[in-house]
């Protein structure tokens, strides 16, 4: 017992010296030649023990006291997960009535802000179609064009376009249509408060890993760029793409909303009366994914054709990209794999599909007519 404390002693007295210098080379020095010509030992067993367990106590209380003593600049940045993954931290810095300021420099004019019915929306499990909770908070963000008039955004123009986006504002206000406007200049108006449904996204389906999600009018915020789809021409301006970006990242930091359920109205919008999506082709093509953040979400594979048997015409295909069109393919061929499982075709397949849809949606709206009856009695 003596000889294992005078051990130890002597290793507490090697990283009481070590501690003391201050320089990392010279420390790390002192611990190699110290522990190369040891004091003698009762035996050889304990002191390699000791020497071992010292070494790699200093060893890793150098390495920290070098990190902590280098200046903020010379820090390594930790690795941002990939985008699928990474939700922004944003923080409010002030939010009054007049507007919003956040961490990350996004600024929201409030002037314009009105209440609309409270969101609330049934939760549908993906696979089983079961429904789940009721939930109030958003779950993703569809981005929309307000396709409404434009002038060339030069200088000498500059009281038509504040004209004209003064009164896209009033119109979108008029019809409660979307959360938030991102006019030409980049500055976003918060027209719909978040807690309430907006009417963005009409007839609309979307999936995430988890849940499924119909007419997305009460589950998702509805985002428009005051722009108009045009071929061959820049579809929004720098300064609406630099507010898109910040948008986006407090919005997902908000509400902790995945990448996937971030997408395009082109994406998600359905006409249930001919079982075809596209009813509304805005962002179709040309969507800026990744300059604001996300991954290329036009790849996903199209949850309305895959788990609702819905199809696209030429015209759909006509004002899509090459990006919209690898998830329509991936969604086509879900359907034929699995129409092979069943041994069935795929036409039959898609009509077992729609069928599910009309299910699906009827156990919604019956649902929420027995809450709302439920809560009128009450």
């Amino acid at each position: 017992m003596d000889d294992h404390f005078q051990a130890f002693s002597r290793a507490s007295a090697i990283e009481r010296k070590a501690e003391s210098l201050s320089d990392p080379i010279a420390r790390l020095r002192y611990l190699r030649k110290a522990t190369a010509n040891p004091a003698p030992r009762p035996s050889r067993r304990s002191w390699i023990a000791c020497c071992a367990f010292t070494l790699f106590v200093m060893m890793w209380r150098s390495d920290a006291l070098v990190r902590q003593s280098e200046p903020p600049t010379r820090r390594v940045a930790s690795p941002v997960p990939p985008a699928p993954y990474y939700v922004p931290n944003v923080w409010p810095v002030e939010q009054n009535k007049e507007y919003d300021l956040y961490s990350n420099g996004l600024r929201i004019e409030n002037r314009l802000m009105i209440s609309n019915e409270p969101r609330s929306y049934r939760l549908i499990a993906r696979d089983s179609g079961i429904l789940g909770p009721l939930r109030a908070q958003p779950a993703g963000i569809v981005f929309h064009t307000s396709e409404s008039d434009q002038a060339p955004f030069e200088h000498e123009q500059r009281h038509t376009l504040k004209r004209i986006g003064q009164e896209l504002l009033l119109y979108v206000r008029n019809h409660r249509a979307y959360h938030f406007v991102i006019d030409r200049f980049g500055q976003v108006t918060r027209i719909v408060v978040e807690s309430d449904a907006a009417n963005h996204a009409g007839h609309s389906v979307w999936a995430d890993s988890k849940w499924l999600y119909l007419d997305l009018n009460d589950s998702f915020v509805g985002v428009a760029f005051e722009a108009r789809m045009q071929p061959d021409q820049a579809i929004i301006t720098n300064a609406q793409l630099r507010a898109a970006k910040v948008l986006t990242e407090m919005l997902r930091a908000k509400y902790n909303l995945p990448s996937e359920n971030c997408v395009v109205h082109a994406q998600v919008s359905v006409n249930p009366s001919n079982r075809r999506i596209g009813w509304h082709t805005d962002w179709g093509a040309g969507f800026p994914f990744r300059e604001i953040g996300l991954p290329d979400n036009y790849q996903i594979p199209n949850p309305s054709i895959y788990l609702f048997g819905f199809e696209y015409d030429s015209a759909y295909i006509a004002v899509t990209g090459p990006d919209l069109r690898k998830g329509l393919e991936a969604a086509d061929e879900r359907v034929r794999e699995a129409a092979d499982q069943r041994g069935i075709g795929p036409g039959t397949y898609r009509r077992v599909l729609q069928q599910r849809y009309r299910d699906a949606l009827s156990a919604v709206q019956n649902r929420n007519a027995a809450e709302e009856n439920q809560h009128e009695s009450n």
